[in-house]
């Protein structure tokens, strides 16, 4: 009996001990359970992936296809009016610089023989009655002179008479005969000078723009023009029928891109297109004023009109896969002390990776992304 009860003693003292004991060992313990519970800390937070909403640029880009417009710019015409003229080839192509002077386009020119051999045979005649007129004046003056020394006094006065009229019109009337020879000859030049015409030439200083068609040897007249001779330093930039993008004022900016290069300059708009402004006020066509160097530009090419459609300095900015919707509208589910609180927001616009909030969160926040 004694046995027993020592027995029980003896368990409930160790039973004692237990109870005592299993808090040490906790206490003992309590680095590890702390590291095994940060490390699931850590588990859940790696499937949780957040992001901060950021102040910074927000901007959305747009363009438009336009042309180039030279104000100032020249016809290039045919100035041969006689004859026939055969186009043969073009020597440039439309975005050539060219000079005042330089070959255009080679040509061959048929005279009418008709009319070179009438002239030819003028100026002989011409020249042949000159210089008869002259042999036979002289010889006249020579007889008026002896006659104003021989005879009577009247005779020898009308003598005198005779011989001072003569001599008072044989200068006038060989500078006449002259003249005629000068036409003749300068006519017969001319002939010749197209008949060896080869080349059509630049008129000015310029670009080539646009180049007419012409089979070859076919025969050209005045009109229509052979190619248009734009002026390079003062060029715009046409966007036919418009752009509800564009605004008065903006600024733009130009490229193109030809050949593998790429010229860009800046531009502003300024065509009005205020409903307050009249009807009739209002243009059809955007026009924009370039700035730079717009000799870069080659005409005929197409050009790009780009612009910022939305820019804000001070925007809020987060992930575009953070953004969620519902029947009541967008929102966020923003990370608030270890909890998901959705949040409605109002969203401004968005890019290819961002969108940009307008209200609704703050800077600094962290929102959630999955």
């Amino acid at each position: 009996m004694l046995r027993a009860d020592n027995f029980k003693k003896i368990i409930c003292l160790f039973l004692i001990l237990g109870v005592v004991l299993i808090p040490s060992v906790s206490l003992k313990a309590d680095g590890d359970d702390v590291l095994y519970f940060g490390a699931l800390d850590e588990s859940i937070a790696q499937n949780v992936k957040t992001a901060i909403v950021e102040k910074g640029e927000f901007y959305i880009t747009g363009a438009v296809q336009a042309a180039l417009e030279f104000p100032s710019q020249q016809m290039v015409y045919n100035d041969i009016r006689e004859g026939n003229v055969h186009f043969i080839e073009f020597l440039v192509g439309q975005g050539d610089t060219v000079k005042k002077g330089d070959p255009i386009a080679r040509i061959k020119v048929d005279i009418d023989e008709i009319e070179k051999e009438e002239v030819e045979l003028n100026l002989e005649a011409a020249k042949k009655n000159l210089e008869d007129y002259i042999q036979d004046t002289r010889v006249m003056l020579n007889s008026y002179k002896a006659a104003a020394g021989e005879g009577s006094e009247r005779d020898r006065r009308l003598a005198q008479l005779s011989y001072d009229r003569l001599e008072s019109t044989f200068k006038s009337e060989v500078e006449k005969r002259e003249s005629r020879i000068d036409e003749y000859t300068l006519r017969l030049d001319q002939i010749e000078e197209l008949e060896s015409r080869e080349f059509i030439y630049a008129p000015s200083d310029g670009v080539i723009g646009y180049l007419n068609r012409f089979r070859k040897n076919e025969v050209i007249g005045y009109w229509p023009p052979l190619c248009v001779i734009n002026d390079p330093t003062k060029v715009r930039v046409v966007v036919e029928g418009g752009s509800e993008l564009l605004r008065y004022n903006m600024p733009v900016k130009i490229v193109q891109s030809s050949g593998g290069k790429s010229v860009e300059l800046t531009g502003k708009v300024i065509t009005l297109k205020s409903p307050a402004s009249s009807v009739n006020l209002m243009a059809q066509n955007d026009v924009i004023e370039v700035y730079g160097d717009v000799t870069k530009l080659r005409t005929g090419n197409e050009v790009s009109v780009r612009f910022d459609k939305i820019y804000v300095t001070d925007a809020l900015m987060v992930p575009r896969t953070a953004v969620k919707s519902d029947k009541k509208g967008s929102y966020l589910n923003v990370y608030v002390n270890g909890f998901s609180s959705k949040r409605y927001v109002v969203v401004g616009g968005a890019d290819g990776t961002r969108n940009w909030i307008v209200s609704g969160v703050d800077e600094g926040d962290v929102i959630i992304l999955d």
